[in-house]
């Protein structure tokens, strides 16, 4: 809830309540510098002077700023949430590109089947990424996409690097389950209720043991069809109990990346990927882990 203020005479003020819809981490994925340089750099690296650009995701309206101040023809926007749509409009008004960027309240699906856009764009812009890549509509988003390029459209980000690494932390994982009962009271149904997948975590919280070293996992780009059960081998440079994966991305965006590598300090959380029981690993021994599309996972040992 954001309370606003208005003046209501000499004495005091009155209150005006707006209710924010959209999420927080919004305002601090603005403020992330490292991101937004990135975005600016890549815009750079590509040049969109006189460009068709097609942008997936308006937000709050920065990165379109960025492609009209850079020297775009036209912009292309869609933004799904209402109350973002009409946040962004205001931006774009107010920094006088509404002659260049036309905004659109649509899915990309929506818009691409409008017959809006009249040719291929030039540039695609998006940032529909969660802390495990596709959580936000990823693959939907990468059919869209397919649909509208051409052969020489440059999309940016235009290709995703997933790493990962196990590790033991109850701590972790009981963010996610219950275990054992609460003097004799048992509650376990609430773990039917479980994320399968994963969910955000801030790794440097957190109590954690790590018990491999870290990988590439898997790879996306917004052009390649879904795939499906991907394998890699991790070798235990720990004995210990796993619970799952840390995972981070590397997003290619030009010369720049946007990451939410555990080793810096943008806005993004990690991905932890919970197995759905432990297991124990030993050092030594190597473990082959399958991510699924949807991000959840297994690991089993080698030897089977």
């Amino acid at each position: 809830m954001v309370l606003l203020y208005k003046k209501r005479d000499v004495i005091g003020i009155q209150p005006m309540i707006m209710e924010r819809k959209f999420p927080t981490w919004h305002f601090s994925m603005l403020n992330d510098k490292l991101r937004n340089e990135a975005i600016k750099e890549a815009i750079t690296y590509y040049g969109v002077d006189n460009k068709v650009v097609l942008e997936i995701g308006t937000g709050a309206g920065l990165t379109a700023i960025y492609f009209a101040k850079h020297g775009a023809k036209v912009v292309y926007t869609c933004e799904m949430d209402e109350q973002l749509y009409h946040v962004a409009v205001k931006n774009i008004k107010e920094n006088n590109f509404e002659n260049i960027i036309k905004i659109y309240h649509m899915t990309s699906s929506e818009l691409i089947k409008s017959g809006i856009m009249k040719e291929p764009p030039d540039v695609i812009f998006t940032e529909t990424l969660d802390c495990g890549i596709v959580g936000e509509g990823f693959w939907s988003v990468a059919k869209d996409i397919r649909t509208i390029a051409s052969s020489n459209t440059k999309i940016i980000p235009d290709i995703i690097k997933q790493y990962g690494f196990m590790i033991e932390s109850e701590e972790i994982y009981n963010q996610n389950k219950i275990s054992g009962n609460f003097n004799g009271i048992k509650l376990t149904h609430i773990n039917d209720h479980s994320t399968t997948t994963y969910f955000p975590i801030r790794y440097n919280n957190f109590n954690v043991k790590t018990l491999s070293e870290s990988m590439k996992i898997n790879e996306y780009t917004y052009t390649t069809l879904e795939h499906g059960i991907r394998s890699s081998k991790f070798i235990a440079y720990r004995t210990g109990i796993c619970h799952g994966i840390i995972s981070y991305f590397q997003a290619r965006m030009g010369p720049s990346i946007i990451s939410n590598d555990l080793r810096d300090k943008g806005h993004w959380h990690q991905a932890f990927h919970p197995l759905q029981e432990p297991i124990n690993v030993k050092a030594g021994n190597t473990y082959i882990m399958k991510i699924n599309k949807n991000g959840s996972i297994t690991i089993v040992s080698e030897k089977g």
